[in-house]
């Protein structure tokens, strides 16, 4: 994946259930539109600093790579199934 990736940052956002980034509000309303118990009793668990992963289009289209694909990796590289990935190609 790291031939995909156009950046990595280090993000700090306070608030796990309505975000500070402008640009992931419409992600993060839509997400929590509907309710999810387990989802929300787990947010005091959430940290406020994550990884924010800019991937390049171009390169994923060159690779034949699917955000399900990318997703997938992402998520079994950090042996867990609590992660919450948001991805925005660029």
């Amino acid at each position: 994946l790291m031939s995909v990736l156009a950046a990595v940052e280090i993000w700090y956002d306070p608030d796990p259930s309505s975000t500070i980034i402008e640009e992931d509000s419409v992600f993060i309303e839509s997400f929590f539109s509907i309710p999810d118990e387990e989802i929300e009793s787990n947010l005091h668990l959430q940290l406020p600093w994550f990884l924010h992963l800019k991937l390049n289009h171009a390169k994923m289209i060159d690779h034949k790579l699917s955000m399900a694909y990318v997703t997938g990796r992402i998520t079994e590289s950090f042996k867990t199934a609590d992660v919450l990935v948001r991805v925005k190609i660029i």
